[in-house]
């Protein structure tokens, strides 16, 4: 069977993205030699070596697809869409033609996947200035609050009081690893602290400014702080365009508000030091990166500044015919 050989230290990482990837094969037992580890994919992964062995499979249950099959209608199954997994949460996007059947789809996945014990359906868009959601209940234990494990943190988080996305692991890992000891940083909207936490357990900067507009956010920050024992991050309740002016130059800006990230540019551009770098999101159009582009480039020149763009990548998918991108920006 066809798999990928990795160094043990970067197995989790590396499963991780091959989960979000969707090019992990689930269903069969992961293994280890003592210096690596032994994961089932579908395909051929770049950057990654490949081998061909023999994988154990796992013990057979009912998967999630048969225990569709045996509630819904056979034309429906295959409408039922992949879901979030938060802690021990599962989140899923019913569409309208399924409503009739959620709580049965609630049910088949909570007995499908023994680890979750709460399964919620999204009630509707992002609402308002926190960007939360109203959640159905679905199946399991009627709450929203939950622990979720991600690079060795724990994140508490309450899916009905803040904004929290696990599809991001891969990419606050990629930040993390670009911080020097030492560094300012300012992550303009936090959340309950994902990459303001991963940053100031892994890279040592001086200091995380860990900014949020919605006060629940900043509670449940100030929660992750102590259960993950970190000690360099300040958090403050606020507007993020009022409370950066009050800050020292940040040798690194995050910006993951990526509907609205681009009103903030000017703030950032203004509050980098010199050789600093800003991690901009956006979520853009397929086919229409350049514009984007062309914004940050306008910002910039307004500023007198000309804006290096160092990398540019989707980081994953937001709509049939968008994404979410990220732009690495220096300023000279």
């Amino acid at each position: 069977m066809k798999g990928v050989r990795v160094p043990r230290a970067q197995g989790e990482h590396i499963r991780l993205r091959l989960l979000e990837e969707g090019v992990l094969r689930t269903g069969y037992r992961i293994f280890a030699d003592d210096g690596h580890l032994y994961m089932p994919v579908f395909e051929d992964v770049e950057g990654l070596e490949m081998v061909d062995v023999e994988f154990e499979p796992l013990p057979r249950e009912r998967t999630y697809r048969e225990q569709l099959k045996s509630v819904l209608p056979e034309a429906l199954v295959d409408e039922v869409h992949t879901f979030d997994a938060i802690g021990d949460i599962a989140v899923l996007d019913i569409q309208d033609e399924l409503l009739p059947f959620a709580q049965d789809i609630g049910a088949a996945l909570l007995a499908s996947h023994k680890h979750f014990n709460v399964v919620l359906g999204k009630g509707g868009a992002l609402e308002g200035d926190y960007r939360t959601r109203r959640f159905i209940h679905l199946a399991g234990e009627e709450r929203t609050y939950t622990v979720h494990k991600e690079h060795g943190l724990e994140l508490e988080v309450d899916l009905a009081k803040v904004f929290f996305s696990p599809r991001l692991a891969t990419e606050r890992k990629r930040v993390a690893e670009q911080v020097r000891e030492g560094e300012v940083v300012i992550d303009m909207f936090c959340g309950v602290g994902p990459f303001a936490l991963f940053i100031a357990k892994r890279a040592h900067p001086e200091i995380v400014y860990a900014i949020d507009l919605n006060p629940d956010a900043i509670d449940l920050l100030n929660a992750n702080i102590l259960r993950n024992k970190v000690t360099c991050i300040e958090p403050l309740c606020g507007d993020a365009a009022e409370m950066v002016r009050k800050l020292p130059a940040a040798d690194r800006i995050v910006m993951n508000l990526p509907h609205e990230a681009h009103a903030f540019l000017d703030t950032a551009f203004d509050a980098l030091a010199p050789e600093g770098t800003i991690h901009y999101y956006a979520i853009v159009n397929d086919g229409q990166e350049e514009m984007h582009e062309q914004v940050i480039n306008e910002k910039a020149e307004a500023k007198g500044k000309r804006a290096i763009i160092r990398n540019t990548r989707r980081v994953k998918p937001y709509a049939p015919l968008s994404h979410m991108r990220v732009y690495d920006i220096k300023l000279v």
